[in-house]
């Protein structure tokens, strides 16, 4: 489509041999583009014969990496033969001893190869005629050399990319509206949230703010969340003043405080997420979200939740799997992915290494839409350190006046018996619950090294005294609360796997004891087809019955769109759900539809997701009631748009909402009409923001602190316009921006073959200088093994001079006024050398 950094390249390693019979030929495609830039106002040639073979000397690319020239011929039926000995010489460094034996017993003896030879041997290989290259698709396993995990080459060559340096002044806001109608209550709700940050030099002040009607009092502006943020990457330190939200044990209550803090942590931090996770399993949604419920990766159930604290301490087993995650997103578009399998994580620090959070200011007791101070004063903190590469110790402490809490953690990989423990425990002391207090544990044990043995188990406890409370929550938990919960995971076969699990909870006061037992036998048919067959037990007085079975099937489709089915007899519930995943590109269309038995209850949802140039949208749908006849009974539907508006140097664009850092990619004004566009890869002609009236083109993806490349290119730039290496590198700062023009004054490039005495000069090298540009840099020169050179980055109006020869030989060239892209030197016939 547009990869002019690619054909540059391609053109610049030689493109056609001379032949002897005629004058050389070129692509029609540079005939068209070079025909009025001729140096000695020759008219076009013509176009190539047909029913003749021609050769070309073309490089030879690999993983998006250069190795070197390969001389092939392409017949006139359009197949292609290589030269065999110039093919391996760049094939060796890829292939082991046995490769090269390997290819050298069908090529051995033979001055040509075929594509078609060297598949039986396990090497795919074409050419590209568009991008004149000669592309290696793939090589077998066995027949490459060892090669390290972390490939150094490719680290070096990275780091050989120019890194960009951020804006000193950038900023951006994502405007998020979110429309809702409920046909029960007859009512419409209309919101738009704000959320963005602006960085100046090495502070960033970010904020979260909202105008709704949500709350029912009226619409109304909301400050979320405002703070500033100043870090020490090098010591992984973070400062912080404003509205807080740290990070401590997960038994105490997440608390919100207004006032400082400081952090030591090498994890990234983001404390505006739809979700806060609380203690004894909980989390608590600020405003009205979409929460998909994700079972070994299908999509089970979306449920559209109102704001609260919703428990999930026995999700996972009730559910079946200990594989369950919930995707939400909220009603500002904002999208967080919990795992609810929170009991194991590995040892995050080693030996030696520590990480902490201190923050004190104005505690908020109620968690709500927008923090609610009270004015009591409150400190919380909390430390961990790697003991060993075998011991995680850790402590934390919340102190109020009504209230104060601390609380240790152990985190440990035993040597004496396998497998992995974690423990947390916390006391809280309160004028109104006294003394309490508050444990978790957990004990996973994984093994297995084929996929037919492999198995995992694990045992959950979680203990909640009555009495305990936070300094986020004056209310002591009334009851004691005590679940105990385990599953075992256990391979049978490559296709086949048996998954059991239970859950016991105990709530004291007037409530019963709830306990879950389960099997299932999961087998996979093959890569698209897996269905799943179990039995369960439960005494809950919810059901009628507290045995049953239940049956599931799961398909893909295609890469992107799944669709599964699951009934389960003692709740009679029947789900079933078609999904197509929507991907970052512009243009990409994602939905899922999904329907519910639940007794005599039926409900239908549905969404679409759209992504563009410069917005995302979703509109999603819930309609429910008593049976299927009555099932548009009550109707809900939510439409969400989000845009950004961004500004980095000197440049501003509108795009899609932005997560973290951005760069705004804009064109230089040479390239007219060319529009530019980026993404994290363009192989499959595909893009995620392009440039236009609105103006650059807006990454608004990167995360900070992560050493990341962002390729460009332009559309209906000239035949020949030098863009640039087509790949920009960036380590972001904190919610940083970027600036990136593409193209430049230096934009012509030049071919051309070099002769003398009739025959072509070959690997000769030297250096171009310029003869009336002071602004530029001088450049290497040499010729291929035909003669051939390409030269890149070149002004129209300007005189070059090109030496060669150790300074014996040299010869000068114009670049006309006007030139878009492309000049052909055709000949430059140097001067017969002296005897």
């Amino acid at each position: 489509m547009i990869a002019h950094g690619a054909s540059l390249a391609a053109l610049a390693g030689g493109l056609i041999a001379p032949s002897a019979a005629s004058a050389m030929q070129v692509p029609a495609v540079l005939l068209q583009a070079a025909s009025a830039q001729e140096v000695d106002a020759q008219p076009a040639e013509p176009q190539r014969p047909q029913g003749r073979s021609i050769q070309f000397t073309v490089p030879v690319v690999y993983e998006r990496q250069v190795l070197g020239d390969v001389l092939l011929e392409v017949k006139p039926d359009g197949s292609v033969v290589f030269d065999q000995e110039s093919l391996r010489t760049q094939l060796g460094g890829l292939l082991n001893a046995r490769g090269l034996e390997t290819y050298d017993g069908i090529a051995s003896g033979r001055p040509t190869i075929t594509p078609e030879d060297l598949v039986p041997i396990g090497i795919l290989i074409s050419f590209n005629q568009s991008l004149l290259q000669v592309e290696i698709e793939e090589i077998d396993g066995t027949l490459r050399p060892v090669r390290q995990i972390v490939d150094n080459t490719t680290s070096r060559r990275s780091e050989d990319i120019q890194l960009l340096e951020p804006s000193r002044f950038s900023a951006y806001v994502n405007i998020v509206p979110n429309l809702e109608y409920d046909t029960e209550t007859d009512e419409f709700s209309n919101e738009i949230f704000f959320d963005g940050a602006t960085r100046i030099g090495a502070i960033a002040v970010e904020y979260d703010l909202a105008v709704s009607d949500q709350l029912g009092e009226g619409t109304q502006f909301f400050r979320r969340g405002v703070r500033a943020v100043y870090d020490q990457r090098e010591k992984y330190r973070r400062f912080a003043a404003g509205d807080l939200r740290l990070e401590t044990l997960s038994l105490l209550r997440t608390p919100f405080i207004g006032g400082v803090s400081v952090e030591k942590s090498r994890r990234v931090f983001d404390p505006f997420v739809p979700a806060a996770r609380l203690g004894a399993g909980e989390i608590f949604l600020d405003n009205n979200s979409t929460v998909d419920v994700i079972i070994n990766g299908d999509l089970y159930q979306t449920l559209e939740l109102d704001a609260g604290t919703y428990d999930l301490a026995s999700l996972p087993v009730q559910l079946g799997s200990n594989n369950v995650e919930l995707q939400i997103r909220d009603s500002g578009g904002r999208q967080q992915v919990i795992n609810l399998d929170y009991f194991y994580q590995p040892l995050d620090l080693v030996a030696g290494e520590e990480e902490y959070s201190f923050a004190a200011g104005f505690i908020a007791r109620e968690l709500a839409f927008e923090p609610q101070y009270t004015g009591d004063p409150a400190f919380t903190g909390l430390y961990r350190r790697g003991m060993s590469d075998d011991l995680v110790l850790g402590a934390a402490v919340q102190i109020a006046e009504d209230v104060q809490l601390i609380g240790t953690e152990a985190t440990i990989v035993p040597q004496v018996f396998p497998g992995f423990f974690s423990f947390e425990g916390a006391a809280s002391f309160s004028d109104e619950g006294g003394t309490a207090f508050s444990a978790r544990a957990s004990y996973r044990l994984s093994g297995g090294n084929t996929f037919s043995n492999r198995y995992s188990f694990s045992i959950n406890v979680d203990y909640t005294g009555a009495g305990f409370t936070t300094i986020s929550n004056l209310i002591p938990n009334q009851f004691d609360l005590l679940t105990v919960s385990g599953s075992y995971n256990q391979a049978i076969s490559d296709e086949g796997r048996i998954v059991a699990g239970a859950v016991y909870s105990h709530r004291a006061g007037p409530q019963d004891d709830i306990s879950t037992v389960f099997v299932d036998y999961i087998h996979r048919i093959n890569d698209r087809l897996q269905v799943t067959a179990g039995v369960e037990y439960g005494d809950s007085d919810a059901f009628d019955s507290n045995y049953g079975f239940r049956i599931g099937i799961s398909y893909a489709f295609g890469q992107n769109t799944r669709g599964s089915a699951d009934y389960r007899s003692r709740t009679e519930t029947l789900r079933a759900n078609l999904s197509r995943g929507v991907d970052n590109k512009v243009g990409s269309l994602g939905y899922d539809v999904g329907f519910i038995q639940d007794g005599e209850q039926s409900r239908v949802d549905g969404g679409v997701d759209y992504v563009g140039n410069r917005f995302e949208s979703r509109v999603t749908m819930f309609s429910e009631g008593s049976s299927i006849g009555n099932i548009a009974d009550n109707q809900r539907v939510r439409v969400q748009l989000g845009t950004s508006l961004a500004f980095a140097g000197d440049q501003f664009a509108v795009g899609r909402p932005i997560r973290d850092a951005f760069t705004i990619v804009h064109a230089h004004e040479s390239l007219q009409e060319g529009q530019v566009i980026v993404g994290r890869d363009l192989s499959d002609n595909r893009f995620e923001a392009r440039s236009g009236t609105f103006g650059g083109a807006l990454q608004g993806r990167l995360s900070s602190y992560a050493d990341q490349t962002i390729q460009y290119d332009v559309d209906g730039a000239a035949v020949g316009y030098d863009i640039g290496e087509g790949v920009a590198r960036v380590d972001p700062p904190y919610r940083a921006g970027y600036a990136l023009e593409v193209g430049s004054d230096y934009f012509v490039s030049v071919v051309g073959t070099l002769m003398r005495g009739g025959a072509p000069v070959a690997l000769v090298a030297g250096r171009v200088e310029a003869v009336d540009d002071e602004n530029f840099e001088s450049k290497p020169f040499f010729t291929n093994s035909v003669g051939r050179f390409g030269l890149l980055g070149f002004a129209p109006g300007k005189t070059y001079r090109v030496t060669i020869e150790n300074g014996a030989t040299s010869f000068e060239f114009t670049i006309p006024e006007g030139t878009d892209g492309l000049f052909r030197l055709n000949e430059v016939v140097l001067p017969a050398l002296e005897e």
